[in-house]
């Protein structure tokens, strides 16, 4: 039987998420939608704003610069770290070093989601160039106010799914898993900060 009140709940914190990742995608930036702000923020909603933050700052330190191992993670930073706060925060009370995959995947997922919308958008512009271009007269509101929806839909839909299906999913399969893989999710856990930190070490000193 579906709990209406939790899925209700899951659906209002889609929603805060979606608002909050438009930031970092349309609107910003005022940093609202950085990891390090999400996450104590999810975390203080369910009582527990340390334990958002450890994953907040977690995802922060691997999003924010190039690591110095072939690239940068490319996911959404904002719904990495709401679905990971989320989840181990929440009801489903999952072990921080099992929220912070399902985190990054869900981000992941999403980044593929808006470069299709970013690519969509592409094409609108276009067109909208070529109208003011010929004297013909476009509805430039209305085009971004629906590349606006657009946006927040899909954060909204790539989050829902997260929280209501892939996490109670993994905290289902979390219990069964060898400890040597679950040992290993809690040292890639741990171990992200300093990754981050050597990424924005190398950075900075190949600018200086």
């Amino acid at each position: 039987m579906i709990d209406m009140t939790a899925l209700t709940q899951d659906a209002l914190g889609a929603a805060a998420l979606a608002v909050l990742e438009l930031e970092a995608a349309s609107v910003g930036p005022f940093l609202l939608s950085r990891p390090f702000v999400v996450g104590p923020l999810v975390g203080a909603f369910f009582g527990h704003p340390l334990l958002g933050g450890g994953l907040g700052v977690a995802i922060e330190a691997v999003t924010i610069e190039e690591l110095p191992l072939g690239g940068r993670l490319d996911l959404s930073a904002p719904v990495a770290a709401g679905v990971a706060a989320w989840l181990a925060a929440g009801p489903e009370a999952l072990a921080v070093e099992a929220a912070f995959p399902v985190g990054l995947a869900s981000g992941w997922v999403h980044a593929r989601v808006e470069r299709a919308l970013r690519a969509r958008r592409g094409v609108h512009a276009r067109r909208v160039e070529a109208s003011l271009a010929a004297g013909r007269g476009h509805r430039l509101g209305r085009e971004l106010a629906s590349s606006i929806g657009l946006q927040t839909a899909a954060t909204f839909a790539v989050t829902l799914a997260a929280v209501c299906v892939l996490g109670p999913l993994v905290a289902r399969l979390w219990p069964v898993l060898p400890e040597m893989a679950r040992a290993g999710a809690q040292a890639v856990f741990l171990t992200a900060p300093w990754l981050g930190a050597g990424g924005l070490a190398a950075s900075l000193w190949s600018r200086a």
